[in-house]
């Protein structure tokens, strides 16, 4: 018996030491492989994959300054959760190696988006980034579940980091989805519009539903609002729909609600 709890301490330090390791890698990572684009001549940029296909859901510009303060805050946590004292920590075995899959996640986005040939790169950049939203916001769901048990290090140091990824992935994987759905539906002689407006439904449609069943949680909730505020300045011009305005005005409204009014569930 004494000899089975040994060899189960070693394997759990060395899967603790192996989730720290993955989580202090990726967060640098997901900054260089973002912008691959900007150090290798051969590489996409950003702007260019976002010109691949017609796309209303692609918000003004100034909204992607985010990543900035989330870069900032995902290079706090992969420290925090990189400390000795936190290594076999309940709350880090519980939900780090969600973070580390959404992390390389988006690692392997930025690869993808960089180098894959563009017949086929919102196909797999749509594939890989869902799966990477859903890991985050797993992690996230979870922290914010103990979030009154957490001490002000692990709030500013993982609840507010992991929360900002998480929602702001939870809209921009919809933007790169309405990008392939439109590139297949053009030829069909749909509206780019009404094409934008269903996918917007549907993107509003998750994040209200995490809120309500998974996170009550407004650091999640700010990036989405954040996206959609500027999505609606976008097209609130002679170039752009009102109608797609008014939604994202209606979705804000809506997404603050949904943060704001206190639920039964336990």
């Amino acid at each position: 018996m004494r000899r089975h709890n040994m060899v189960m301490i070693k394997t759990n330090l060395r899967v603790d030491i192996s989730r720290q390791l993955a989580n202090l890698l990726a967060a640098p990572l997901i900054w260089i492989c973002s912008s691959l684009g900007f150090f290798i001549q051969s590489a996409r940029n950003p702007s260019d994959f976002s010109d691949l296909s017609e796309n209303l859901l692609v918000p003004q510009t100034f909204a992607f300054s985010i990543w900035f303060p989330i870069f900032l805050g995902i290079f706090a946590y992969a420290i925090f959760q990189a400390i000795p004292a936190n290594r076999s920590r309940a709350i880090f075995r519980e939900t780090g190696w969600w973070v580390a899959a959404g992390l390389w996640g988006i690692v392997t986005w930025g690869i993808v988006t960089a180098f894959v040939p563009d017949r086929f790169v919102e196909r797999l950049a749509t594939l890989v980034f869902i799966p990477s939203m859903c890991a985050l916001v797993v992690a996230m769901a979870r922290l914010s579940k103990r979030s009154i048990s957490l001490s002000k290090a692990e709030f500013w140091f993982m609840l507010i980091p992991i929360s900002l990824i998480a929602g702001w992935c939870s809209i921009a994987v919809f933007v790169g989805l309405n990008g392939l759905i439109w590139s297949y539906v053009e030829a069909w002689g749909w509206s780019a519009v009404g094409t934008t407006l269903s996918v917007l439904g549907l993107t509003l449609w998750w994040v209200i539903y995490v809120l309500r069943q998974q996170a009550n949680n407004k650091i999640y909730a700010f990036p989405i609002i954040w996206g959609l505020g500027f999505l609606a300045i976008r097209h609130f011009d002679q170039d752009g729909s009102i109608w797609i305005t008014y939604a994202a005005v209606i979705g804000i409204i809506a997404v603050a609600l949904a943060c704001t009014i206190k639920t039964d569930k336990a």
